[in-house]
């Protein structure tokens, strides 16, 4: 049921909106990753210092115990996603999943593609959209927006390399149109990770992989602190199966938590470091002619590096009737990248390859409010501001990474300055509604060019009828927006910025506690579609487009400790002026898993996650239709006092399955004449790769 009072809860943290119970305490570990010195030095000093200084203060209110939990979550998104999905440590744990990239993958209707390396961004489908990089999947930790303006290499860069697994503490997944306070990028869906050590005490945690991967974990917090309080270094080693698969990941992180007064606050900063190889794309003839294997690489395929600091303050204060939550973060971003699509087609002397280079930082405040003045009403509000330098280069280079033609650089500013309103009402007890509105002001400021600016108004509606009934009934409609590229800003004057509107109607049952189910019809219209032009080597604006679809899903949980999964869904995306479909885009994506969330048995305890992903066929450019895919990934670990075992298995079953195919014009050997036809790319999936780790606690 949901709660009487209206206002925004101001701990645990997540969402503004979309918050329907209290976190219950939360138990467990997933391990990976140890690497880094200099900056892992600095990061653990400042956070002894800050320990050493207001640890006495700070200690007293935890005494007994962490009491992050006993601080009650008081609002709620009425319209809470009929397929959205809320995975506390415990469901985290048994989600597979090495990266907190690849946890997204428990998102109903959502598919991850890493084009065969780790190391870079992902790119993500959701619902009929390729969301590239990023660009319509809007992401926060918590609440702090991690998608990247004006990336060189995809707008609204998603890459979650920064965030060690053993700190993401919960997930909540909500795919669909936008709601109540979402902002930029909030396109298909969102997703919001929670921050945090859940046990107190130290684990130190090892693992070696058949991929020829080796990961360690130093983790501690302090026995009678919150879950914000921690030190993490781990690093993550590993030369992949095949050619050109390599990776090398540092990360840190540390975070101080407590209470000042009436009001809980806490700092933390992230830290981030590797080097990674990248093999890109093979033509399909030549892997079934047999010049290349389906795990190989042509000469130059590319890599990176990227490095990335994060860092955030945040307080969080107020009753039952009224809460405030206030968060002020900055970071900073480098990367490189190098990659070729189409080998020497166009330049049959030095390749098609380039490098692209980024600098940026990013700097923001954001404050919310919640009142509960009656039952029947309430309100939840919020300001914001953002703003981002970015500086970023490409250059054409040789297959072994010489530069032989610069491009022209880019420096820009942008801005974002929002405010949201939402007036939860319930005017009847079968009836919930959540009118809101979100207003932004866009800026782009280039070094060498004027201002451009461009407003954007984003009404949302969300409709509950029946809630905590056997069947209730949801209707959504939520306006979403893309906010320009700094490359799009020229002239000054007005910014194009892409626009979506959504609506979703759906029931979703309980019959029994122990089932549900849900349906759900859903339609979005885009008035600007990004397509990736590989022989161009951009991402084109290519007109307005529409989706519709179905999601359906079924939740069996047995036992308290145990559900099985399984979800479905269909989308049918097309330009609107030519009927044609929208390339890329899966039509069908599905899974089913089986989940243990730490079950107890006599002197232990057991996680275990089995899940069979479906990618559907995707049309193509040209006609072409990309071939459909299912893959079985497990996890699995069991805790015996203080020790623990785990096994994590990427491609049960050793499928050699394509996460990625794509159709245009390449020419792979120099020497052989060029022809213009197009023909089918690809990119290898996850191969089979076995991961054993060792943890103990003290």
């Amino acid at each position: 049921m949901r709660s009487a009072c209206r206002c925004w809860g101001c701990y645990p943290s997540g969402p503004e909106e979309d918050r329907a119970t209290p976190r219950r305490p939360l138990v467990g570990w997933q391990g990976p990753g140890l690497r880094g010195r200099g900056l892992a030095g600095a990061v653990i000093a400042a956070w002894a210092w800050a320990w050493a200084c207001l640890g006495t203060a700070w200690a007293e209110p935890f005494e007994d115990g962490p009491a992050d939990d006993a601080v009650v979550v008081v609002a709620a998104d009425a319209s809470d996603p009929v397929g959205g999905r809320h995975l506390d440590r415990a469901a985290v744990e048994a989600t597979p999943g090495r990266t907190a990239d690849e946890l997204l993958r428990a998102m109903p209707g959502i598919h991850l593609s890493a084009h065969g390396g780790r190391g870079k961004a992902y790119q993500y489908f959701l619902r009929g959209f390729d969301a590239v990089h990023g660009g319509d999947l809007a992401v926060s930790l918590e609440g702090v927006p991690l998608n990247e303006v004006s990336n060189v290499h995809a707008h609204g860069y998603l890459d979650l390399q920064l965030i060690p697994t053993v700190l993401v503490r919960s997930m909540d997944l909500l795919p669909g149109p936008a709601r109540g306070g979402a902002g930029d990028f909030a396109v298909a869906g969102r997703a919001d990770l929670g921050l945090g050590l859940d046990q107190g005490g130290g684990v130190l945690y090892g693992a070696v992989g058949s991929d020829r991967s080796v990961l360690a974990t130093v983790a501690w917090r302090p026995e009678h602190a919150a879950p914000g309080t921690f030190v993490v270094v781990e690093g993550d080693v590993g030369g992949g199966v095949g050619t050109a698969r390599g990776w090398r990941q540092a990360r840190i992180g540390a975070g101080i938590e407590g209470d000042v007064g009436d009001a809980r606050v806490r700092a933390w900063v992230l830290g981030q470091h590797g080097a990674f190889d990248s093999p890109g794309v093979l033509r399909e003839d030549d892997v079934a002619s047999g010049d290349v294997g389906f795990y190989d690489a042509y000469p130059g395929s590319g890599g990176g590096r990227s490095t990335r600091v994060l860092g955030a303050v945040q307080a969080f204060g107020g009753s039952e009737r009224l809460a405030w939550r206030a968060t002020a973060w900055g970071g900073w971003r480098a990367l490189s990248l190098q990659q070729n699509f189409t080998g020497w087609y166009e330049d049959a002397v030095n390749g098609d390859g380039t490098v692209q280079d980024h600098r940026a930082w990013t700097a923001g405040a954001q404050g919310q409010l919640g009142w509960s003045p009656h039952p029947v009403v309430g309100l939840r509000a919020g300001l914001s501001a953002r703003l981002d330098g970015v500086h970023h280069q490409e250059d054409g280079v040789t297959p072994d990474g010489t530069v032989w033609t610069e491009g022209e650089p880019l420096a820009a500013r942008q801005a974002d300055v929002g405010a949201w309103v939402v007036l939860p009402l319930d005017p009847t007890p079968w009836l919930h509604l959540e009118p809101a509105v979100r207003a932004d002001v866009l800026l782009v400021d280039p070094d060498d060019d004027a201002v451009a600016w461009a407003p954007v108004v984003a009404p949302r509606l969300g409709v509950t009828l029946f809630e905590g009934a056997v069947a209730s009934g949801h209707l959504a409609y939520g306006r979403g927006f893309r906010s320009p590229d700094a490359r799009g800003a020229s002239g000054g004057g007005r910014l194009p910025v892409a626009i979506s509107d959504g609506i979703e109607a759906g029931v979703r049952a309980s019959p029994w506690r122990w089932l549900a189910l849900r349906v759900l019809g859903f339609a979005t219209f885009v008035s600007d579609e990004i397509v990736f032009d590989h022989v161009a080597a951009r991402f084109l604006a290519t007109g307005a487009t529409r989706r519709v679809g179905v999601d359906g899903g079924v939740s069996f949980r047995p036992v308290d400790a145990m559900r099985i999964d399984a979800d479905l869904t269909w989308s049918d995306g097309r330009y609107t002026g030519s009927g044609d479909p929208i390339p890329y885009a899966p039509r069908v994506l599905g899974s089913v898993g089986l989940y243990v969330e730490r079950l107890a048995l006599p002197s232990m305890n057991v996680t275990f996650g089995f899940r069979t992903r479906l990618l559907g066929p995707r049309p193509l450019p040209e006609g072409y239709v990309a071939q459909p895919n299912a893959v079985v990934d497990l996890t699995a670990g069991v805790e015996i006092r203080s020790w623990m075992l785990t096994l994590d298995v990427d491609n049960l079953l050793a499928t050699r399955w394509r996460d990625g195919e794509f159709v245009y014009a390449s020419a792979w050997d120099p020497t052989a004449p060029r022809s213009d036809l197009s023909a089918r790319h690809l990119t290898a999936g996850a191969p089979f790769a076995l991961r054993l780790g060792v943890g103990w606690r003290f």
